[in-house]
């Protein structure tokens, strides 16, 4: 019930245009994982990269507040 509850929750809040943060660094990431494959030399692939971990911090941290809201 909690999954289906959340499922609508979730599709109210993007109709609304209210994602969680999460979903935003997500797709942050997404594109910074796609600079990264199409990086030409070594210097964009170490930016590249330096971006894809600070993002992924980002979405990890997100990822454990709502998991820590959401904890019963």
């Amino acid at each position: 019930m909690a999954d289906t509850a959340t499922a609508v929750a979730m599709r109210i809040m993007a109709g609304a245009g209210a994602v969680p943060e999460e979903f935003k660094w997500k797709k942050a990431l997404d594109a910074a994982r796609a600079a990264y494959s199409d990086a030409a030399g070594e210097a964009e692939r170490r930016a590249a990269m330096a971006l894809i971990s600070k993002l992924e911090l980002r979405y990890n941290i997100a990822v454990e507040a709502r998991r820590m809201f959401l904890r019963p």
